[in-house]
């Protein structure tokens, strides 16, 4: 019987130990809001998702191997809350698999090109709603300035596929992150390095102060459809004030460019954050070099608990020359503005993270 009590009690201990040397989470955030937009003599008004950050679902695991050695996977979905997803639930917005140790980490899969990060990080309204400068369409800006889509060179600009990232450890608060994707083009294929993306970040994070440089360099069919981009970001957490800058420019194969400035805040103000942003976008190239705009942006969010906030923004986007740019959001667009027009949207939301 004792033998029997022994044997129970030491295979318990291994079930135990062996569950805590790996874990599954699961994870989301659910978003959605009511949200006006105007352009070009126009307006829309409904319901919008995403309004502060994408709605998701999503599972993430890690196991411990030994030695210092982990093995990790993340998979993560968009939800359209407003409509239900009708498309159905993927995993486009991350599925990676990833070795972590003492040397870093290498991850494999889909998940966000390193330029991109610095568009997010350094945004008072981060990629979504009304307010991020992304809703003025800085990512692929010098595509469309040239007539040339954001996804032709045949890698989505804010994430990529086939992709291999490499992380450098943290050495007092400096870190490094570079990525290749693979358009997986035939070696004989005219242009064999169609879809192929190269990129990096580095920065230093620590204390108050962040900083971070990166570069994105997209393959596409021809040399016309080609992208490239160059980005700067930082912010200094002053308690009261945390200030933001970026610098950015993308510049297509064609030659037509688009240079970028944006200064930002974040608050504290009460039981939440005001936020609050000024950005402007220059063009060069031949026959766009006069459509320029200009964006401002203000909110505030109110936590109503660690996981649920209230929200709600306010922007304004002003255009000159031809250009038509506009306020939008994710499923709700009012269309272009006029040319050399302006646009304008609220809107009016509440987060829950889970």
């Amino acid at each position: 019987m004792k033998k029997s009590l022994l044997a129970l009690a030491a295979l318990t201990a291994f079930a135990g130990a062996a569950s805590a040397q790996s874990s599954v989470t699961l994870f989301g955030i659910v978003d959605a809001g009511f949200a006006r937009v105007s352009a070009g003599g126009k307006s829309n008004t409904g319901m919008t998702n995403s309004g502060l950050n994408s709605s998701r679902l999503g599972f993430r695991g890690v196991e411990d191997l030994g030695g210092g050695l982990r093995a990790a996977f993340w998979l993560e979905g968009q939800l359209n809350n407003d409509d239900g997803n009708a498309t159905g639930l993927n995993f486009q917005r991350r599925s990676t698999v990833s070795l972590i140790g003492g040397f870093g980490e290498v991850r494999l899969g889909r998940d966000f090109a390193p330029h991109f990060l610095n568009l997010t990080v350094y945004d008072p309204f981060g990629t979504n709603g009304i307010g991020t400068v992304n809703s003025a369409g800085m990512i692929g800006a010098a595509g469309a300035a040239a007539g040339v889509a954001a996804t032709t060179a045949g890698v989505n600009a804010v994430r990529t596929n086939n992709g291999f990232h490499y992380f450098a450890p943290a050495m007092g608060g400096f870190t490094a992150h570079v990525h290749w994707a693979s358009g997986e083009q035939l070696s004989n294929a005219a242009n064999k390095g169609q879809a192929d993306m190269f990129g990096f970040r580095v920065g230093y994070a620590a204390g108050p102060l962040s900083a971070h440089y990166a570069y994105g360099n997209s393959k596409g069919a021809s040399g016309a459809s080609n992208i490239k981009y160059n980005n700067l970001g930082a912010s200094y957490n002053l308690g009261f004030v945390r200030p933001m800058f970026q610098w950015a420019t993308e510049k297509a194969g064609t030659g037509a460019k688009v240079r970028a400035y944006l200064f930002g805040a974040v608050a504290p103000m009460g039981q939440g954050e005001l936020r609050a942003s000024y950005s402007d976008y220059d063009v060069t190239g031949t026959g766009v070099s006069a459509n320029d705009w200009n964006k401002m942006a203000i909110g505030y969010g109110y936590n109503l608990s660690k996981r649920t906030q209230l929200y709600g923004t306010y922007a304004r986007v002003s255009n000159d020359g031809a250009q038509t740019r506009a306020v939008a959001n994710n499923g709700l667009s009012a269309g272009t503005a006029s040319p050399g027009g302006s646009s304008t949207g609220y809107e009016l939301g509440i987060r829950h993270s889970f």
